[in-house]
């Protein structure tokens, strides 16, 4: 650890390059004990690597969460294998992390250059806590041009506010906005104002109903064993919107 210091003192004295760790640290090994947590999640249903916080941290979910007919009523990431106190400790890791330390933008951009091939998934559990957040994911996305990333959000107040600041989201960002409630629709007039794609959620006798027409999306993963395999279309800015099966 005091070698690992005596570099990151070494980094801070030097011009700001995200990717210059890569001289700061010598294995993925030296990140992880720096930081004490493993950074990346691994979502069950996708090919590669996400980072995730404790859904209990989400200021629309937790709220929307005791509400039925939400989209987060009866939420995966409360319950499970995310209810275990070892995986509830390194996601509260993971929230303190993104919120305090200075070095989460470049930590970051060399794990996933590190660890990611071509995809990058943003909060399979947690979501946006500011507008400062979200200002440090984009500059992780522009250090990562090569990896697509895709970023669900309930957090409506936020990317707006982001966007009317000025903040500018990188192409390889998708910014994907839900749609509240179950059967609800997805906000389309906020994502042309702002930007963003969206999401909805439909209930099963509905979805299973709907025509796969363009312009609509339907998330094939409730037929291929609750799993993403080779589809892409979440992380695609290109897909406007992608509709879920309520499950």
């Amino acid at each position: 650890m005091k070698t690992i210091m005596k570099k990151l003192k070494m980094f801070e004295e030097q011009p700001k390059n995200a990717l210059q760790l890569s001289k700061t640290f010598d294995t993925l090994k030296e990140v992880k004990e720096f930081v004490g947590v493993e950074l990346l999640s691994k979502p069950s249903k996708m090919a590669e690597y996400g980072f995730n916080m404790p859904a209990t941290r989400c200021k629309a979910g937790s709220k929307m969460a005791k509400i039925k007919g939400t989209v987060c009523h009866d939420c995966y990431a409360l319950k499970g294998r995310y209810t275990f106190p070892v995986v509830k400790n390194t996601m509260e890791k993971r929230y303190q992390f993104a919120i305090n330390s200075p070095y989460f933008v470049d930590i970051m951009s060399y794990i996933i250059t590190k660890r990611s091939k071509k995809l990058f998934r943003w909060f399979d559990s947690g979501d946006l806590q500011s507008t400062t957040m979200l200002e440090h994911i984009c500059k992780v996305a522009r250090n990562t041009p090569h990896i697509s990333h895709w970023l669900p959000t309930k957090e409506w107040k936020i990317v707006a506010r982001f966007v009317e600041d000025g903040g500018k989201i990188p192409k390889n960002l998708c910014v994907r906005v839900s749609g509240l409630y179950v059967d609800g629709g997805s906000p389309e007039d906020f994502a042309e104002k702002y930007g963003v794609t969206t999401s909805d959620v439909l209930n099963g006798k509905d979805f299973d109903k709907l025509k796969q027409i363009h312009p609509v999306f339907k998330c094939p993963s409730s037929k291929q064993d609750n799993s993403c395999k080779d589809c892409i279309a979440c992380y695609k800015n290109g897909v406007k919107n992608v509709t879920y099966r309520f499950h």
